[in-house]
């Protein structure tokens, strides 16, 4: 399944599965791992507003952005930097966001 679906349908209130928050566990990791081409799979672009709106995150956040905040809700590190700073320090890094 999409993990774009994935997402959407969890911001109208469905319960994620233990498999299906794997499953966007190793989407996000495998949009880091390939972050100079996963610009080309849609990931940087802005997620709908009513989905950025139900997960209380800032009209325009990024696929990425909707993807690592689910994951630490759901996967809370307890040591660590989170998925959120993790995601937007590499993408300060590489000069994908502005600080």
């Amino acid at each position: 399944m999409n993990y774009q679906l994935l997402i959407e349908s969890y911001s109208f209130g469905t319960a994620l599965s233990e498999q299906e928050i794997e499953l966007l566990s190793l989407e996000l990791e495998t949009q880091i791992m390939n972050i100079n081409i996963s610009a080309e799979f849609g990931c940087f672009k802005s997620a709908p507003s009513h989905i950025c709106e139900r997960l209380k995150l800032k009209k325009n956040t990024s696929w990425i952005m909707c993807l690592a905040e689910i994951l630490d809700s759901h996967k809370p590190t307890t040591s660590g930097k989170t998925k959120s700073v993790e995601v937007f320090d590499l993408l300060l890094e590489k000069g994908l966001v502005i600080g």
